[in-house]
């Protein structure tokens, strides 16, 4: 006997979102963010990427009323983020036809011509690419949770708050030095966190 997989609250939350583009959105979003949480740079960057490619299929769809088939490339994700603003009002709101493009453009970019994906002989900024990815993939999620949500008003709020939450690591280390940021814990404690 088999159990029903118990729905995620952002599979609960975009259920307005056709299954087709809701679970690689929910897919996608979920890999980008536990492969951030393990540094995993070059792997959140590939996750990054089907994220992007995923919700701009969902705004053809939305915006279009047609989308580049799963399994085709799109030509040029920057250009066809570009053309949803140029659609008329009636297509759709601001927030999918301006707002939601930009920063999928942001995050494609940041993926694909920095550190990320490529060998490169500058400075390694790919944590602070990660986060700025991380975080920029945490904002599109919210906005389409506030556009497309099947919940309650304060159900989608609590969700959009808790995307919306920063995460501050128990210890931060800068040039060597390392400072054990968790309040509220013993000296013993905090050793033991440093160790």
């Amino acid at each position: 006997m088999s159990t029903l997989k118990p729905r995620s609250p952002l599979d609960a939350a975009l259920a307005n979102i056709p299954a087709e583009f809701r679970n690689r959105i929910v897919k996608s979003y979920l890999e980008l963010k536990a492969r951030h949480a393990e540094s995993k740079h070059d792997a959140a960057g590939l996750s990054a990427g089907k994220f992007c490619e995923s919700v701009v299929r969902l705004l053809q769809h939305e915006l279009k009323k047609q989308f580049t088939p799963f399994g085709q490339r799109i030509l040029s994700l920057s250009d066809e983020c570009d053309s949803f603003a140029k659609l008329p009002r009636a297509a759709g709101n601001d927030s999918l036809r301006i707002v939601i493009p930009r920063a999928v453009s942001l995050l494609y970019t940041l993926r694909n011509k920095r550190g990320i994906g490529h060998v490169g002989g500058d400075v390694d900024a790919n944590a602070i690419d990660g986060m700025t990815i991380s975080r920029v993939a945490d904002w599109v999620m919210c906005e389409l949770i506030r556009v497309f949500h099947k919940m309650s008003l304060e159900e989608a709020d609590a969700l959009v708050s808790s995307l919306a939450s920063r995460d501050i690591p128990d210890v931060w280390e800068v040039a060597g030095r390392k400072r054990v940021l968790r309040t509220g814990i013993s000296f013993k404690d905090k050793t033991l966190l440093l160790l």
